[in-house]
């Protein structure tokens, strides 16, 4: 007979399978989605277009956060974490991207308030990126809709950091304070799958999951109205270790995404040059959109189904400029493939051809799993045509 604190374990371990296989499956047709939307957009750009990616990135924004709900509380004594140097400017303007149609709809605008350019954090790119997004995203969920300015205010942004402490405020104009926003933000941070509770409001889930990260980091969150200005003004802050960085528009390579790049590849649409590009992909849906994707850019593809087809065609020809590796593969997955590959298990081209992990699984700090087995870079899905552009001129400079 289990005793309680046992079967809380296994529920909890149950809950991150069962988000985990629901976020797949959810994931792939929305992924799918957007490379479509992202095709269409490039041809030319259209509203319409803009609202449909909005949408399907606040669905994949939901989907993540529950899945990474699940996961900090099972895995809380052994989250995964991978410490790099990050660039908050570059990490904020990247949010502020991913968060701008959201925070139209609400009749805002977001405004940075940056300390400098060349502060560097050593934490981990997720943890961090997590714990900003869903505090904004909290802010965003708790506006009224009844009444939408037409003129769009700002929620402003400002960070700064020194002798090791980060401090983050932000004040929205627009969002409603409730005297009970400390409770709900526990009850919404100790839920689990299987307990009956009346439905309990977005925004508090969004904020659990940012205060049970912040308790890594010696760490609060704290809000309160804002008599003058309106609205409300948050604070978090947390400790991590700092130092200052040249001037620099390059990126951690496998750390920060792509997309705060200044790169000419953002205005390219047919890359200056072909590589011979090996794409590991099971779902067919996929493998189709990836085909025209680099056809589009004027690529050679060649197309795997699983992590011993590449092995296979790896051990046959040195032909291949890199490898885009799905994850989630029958037979043998991405992961297993890649350690293969470094293991000398196709040969010695295999140990040192450019991996790229292109994957639905962006959980907290599954990136630090790919890097260990020997991954180069860490492309989420669904990718964005300017960042693979981006990890293709790379490829390109390296060598």
């Amino acid at each position: 007979m289990l005793v309680e604190d046992e079967i809380d374990e296994n529920t909890d371990v149950g809950s991150v399978a069962l988000f985990a296989t629901l976020s797949h499956e959810l994931r792939t047709p929305l992924n799918g989605l957007l490379g479509i939307v992202q095709m269409l957009n490039e041809e030319k750009a259209d509203e319409d277009l803009a609202a449909i990616e909005g949408c399907a990135r606040h669905m994949l924004a939901v989907i993540s956060t529950l899945v990474n709900h699940s996961k900090i509380k099972a895995e809380w004594d052994d989250l995964p974490e991978y410490r790099e140097w990050v660039s908050p400017y570059e990490l904020f303007e990247q949010i502020a991207v991913h968060l701008h149609f959201r925070a139209g709809l609400r009749g805002l605008k977001l405004r940075l308030d940056h300390q400098d350019k060349t502060t560097r954090l050593r934490g981990d790119y997720d943890h961090l990126r997590n714990i900003i997004e869903n505090t904004i995203l909290g802010s965003l969920e708790a506006i009224s809709l009844v009444e939408i300015p037409v003129d769009k205010k700002a929620l402003t942004i400002r960070w700064e950091a020194s002798d090791g402490e980060v401090r983050v405020d932000i004040h929205n104009p627009l969002e409603t304070y409730s005297e009970d926003r400390g409770e709900q933000v526990v009850t919404a941070g100790g839920l689990t799958t299987g307990e009956r509770l009346p439905r309990v409001k977005m925004e508090y889930v969004y904020w659990s999951v940012a205060s049970m990260l912040l308790e890594k980091y010696k760490g609060a969150l704290i809000s309160k109205p804002n008599p003058n200005e309106g609205g409300v003004s948050t604070l978090f802050s947390f400790e991590m270790e700092q130092m200052q960085a040249s001037p620099s528009e390059k990126l951690p390579i496998g750390g920060l995404s792509y997309e705060g790049q200044k790169a000419a590849a953002k205005y390219v649409k047919q890359l200056p040059f072909k590589l011979s590009i090996l794409v590991a992909e099971d779902d067919p849906v996929a493998r189709s959109l990836m085909a025209t994707v680099l056809k589009h850019m004027g690529q050679e593809s060649r197309f795997a189904t699983n992590g011993r087809e590449v092995l296979d065609l790896v051990s046959q020809s040195k032909s291949y400029d890199l490898i885009l590796m799905d994850i989630d593969m029958p037979i043998m997955d991405g992961l297993s493939a890649a350690i293969a590959l470094r293991n000398g298990e196709a040969g010695e081209f295999g140990t040192k051809i450019p991996i790229v992990a292109v994957t639905a699984f962006n959980t907290l700090s599954d990136e630090s799993r790919f890097r260990k087995a020997g991954m180069n870079y860490f492309l989420p899905k669904p990718v964005k045509l300017k960042n693979l552009r981006a990890v293709l001129l790379e490829v390109v400079r390296s060598e």
